[in-house]
This record gives structure tokens, C-alpha cells and sequence, in this order.
């Protein structure tokens, strides 16, 4: 174990703790403490990566547990405003599609040695995840009504765009150059 994946291990540990907030925020609590352990989580995502390089500690390992925390965290944080309403089904299930189709065409690509091959789409598609969770947490959660429902559904309706389109350039550059 090492420092950066101990950042890591930060957002795995909160991401219960963020959804007991979400909850108690929708039964008439402060949302704030939703709000500071969203920039809590998504600081560690930010900063895990970065202490790893630094400190030559980067490895197979923790670029898994990094994804891991990753999809746990924003599945975890979707469904749980699915559950609310503020969300549709299908948001959180678009991510779980282009996730698993991530890890299985990075497993196709070498089956004797697994590792996570990422890309920069899908990578932009991790970004914009965790810009809808925030913005749900300012919006529901804290209740400052940043956007509109309609601005809202067209954020819903660019998950599974992006989703998609990561799961079609994945496939495509894996018929283009079979590994």
C-alpha cells in the first residue's frame, strides 16, 4: 500500500458516507455535507493519479483500484439519485454499459497480461460523470437549482451519447487493428 493508494482508498471509504448525506440532505437536512464530501471524492480522483507519478509509485494495481473507486463511487452516487427522482435509470446504466465494455476490450486486447487500456474519449466521458454528480449535488442535494429540468434532461441525454460513442470508437479502432 502506498500513498497514492491510500488517496484511492479515501473515495472507496466515502462514498457510503456521501450517500447517507445525499439521503439525510433529501429528508429536509443541510445538503452542504453532500456538497464537501463530492469535492473530498472527487479531489482524491483528481489527486491520486498525480502523488502516484510523483513519487514513482504507479501500478497495474493501483490504475484498477483507481477505476474501481471511479465507477463505484459515480454508479453508486447515480443510483442513489435514481432512487430520489432527480434521475433517470438510464444514466447510471449507460456508465456501467461503456464501463464494461472498457474492461472487456482492454481484457481482449492481451489476454496473458490484463491490464486497463484507457482512452482519451473514455476519459472525457469520466470527466463529465463526475461534473453530473456535482451539478446534481448543487442542484438537489444543496438545493440551489443551478439548472433548469429541461438543461437537466438534455445533461441526462449526453450520458448515453458519449457512453455510446466511447463503446463505438473502442469497437472501431478494435476492427480497425485487431491486437
Amino acid at each position: 500500500m502506498n500513498p497514492a493508494n491510500l488517496v484511492t482508498l479515501t473515495r472507496i471509504a466515502l462514498t457510503p458516507v456521501f450517500v447517507l448525506a445525499v439521503w439525510r440532505a433529501s429528508q429536509g437536512a443541510s445538503g452542504w455535507p453532500a456538497a464537501a464530501l463530492f469535492a473530498v471524492i472527487a479531489a482524491s480522483d483528481f489527486l491520486d493519479g498525480r502523488v502516484a507519478r510523483r513519487l514513482a509509485v504507479a501500478s497495474p494495481l493501483g490504475r484498477v483500484l483507481d477505476h474501481a473507486a471511479d465507477i463505484g463511487f459515480l454508479l453508486v452516487a447515480l443510483i442513489t439519485y435514481v432512487a430520489l427522482g432527480a434521475a433517470p435509470w438510464w444514466v447510471p446504466a449507460s456508465i456501467a454499459a461503456s464501463f464494461g465494455f472498457y474492461v472487456a476490450d482492454s481484457l481482449r486486447r492481451d489476454p496473458d497480461r490484463p491490464r486497463l487500456v484507457g482512452s482519451r474519449l473514455g476519459h472525457l466521458g469520466g470527466i463529465a460523470n463526475y461534473v453530473l454528480v456535482g451539478v446534481l449535488v448543487g442542484n438537489v442535494s444543496v438545493g440551489l437549482g443551478w439548472l433548469p429540468s429541461w438543461l437537466m434532461t438534455l445533461l441526462f441525454l449526453a450520458v448515453p451519447v458519449y457512453s455510446g460513442a466511447s463503446i463505438v470508437s473502442r469497437w472501431y479502432a478494435a476492427r480497425r487493428a485487431p491486437y
